[in-house]
């Protein structure tokens, strides 16, 4: 009986350690750890995502897109991060002219891609970059996942990650919250 509940914790374990998302893989990030989570919609209710309870989360919608915006305010901004999703309506596809135009928009906006790539996100085609720069006098980086949700949608998600210090840390808790995301459309 002993070795079976172990074999099964195994199991178990081994299954969990592999519902890591590609983006989590491909920034080696662990698991990040956050106290009580609340779920959150945006206006139109296309998608959840959990955020931390004690964070400020702001709506925004408008005729083309439906969006979240979230920040912890406890903290300052060269601790913290801020998040942003969006439900976008309209069609993309994530080709090379379209990752043309992202590299274009990076290098219009002085920003450095640093990294970037293709991948699946909760089974949905999607691309991702992080670049890095200048804002108001403060240094940051920012990670970008464009998911195509359906031929007349996409959701945009960002995180802006403000300072010099924990950058990968705050990375990987960024990815750790998009892996929250639920499409409800």
């Amino acid at each position: 009986m002993k070795k079976h509940l172990i074999i099964l914790i195994t199991v178990v374990m081994l299954i969990g350690c592999n519902n890591k998302s590609q983006l989590n893989k491909t920034f080696n990030c662990g698991s990040a750890n956050f106290n009580e989570l609340t779920t959150n919609s945006d206006f139109n209710k296309n998608f959840t995502i959990k955020i931390p309870s004690n964070w400020k989360t702001n709506l925004y919608y408008d005729q083309n897109q439906s969006e979240l915006f979230a920040a912890d305010t406890t903290k300052q901004l060269s601790k913290s991060y801020i998040i942003d999703v969006a439900y976008n309506y309209g069609s993309i596809n994530l080709n090379e002219p379209f990752i043309k135009s992202i590299d274009s928009t990076i290098t219009s906006s002085k920003l450095t891609k640093l990294k970037s790539g293709k991948t699946t996100f909760k089974n949905k085609p999607s691309f991702w970059y992080l670049s890095n720069g200048t804002k108001k006098g403060f240094t940051y980086h920012q990670l970008n996942l464009i998911i195509k949700v359906s031929n007349t949608a996409y959701i945009t998600c960002y995180s802006q990650i403000y300072g010099e210090k924990n950058i990968d840390e705050r990375i990987c808790e960024s990815i750790s919250l998009f892996d929250n995301i639920d499409f409800l459309q």
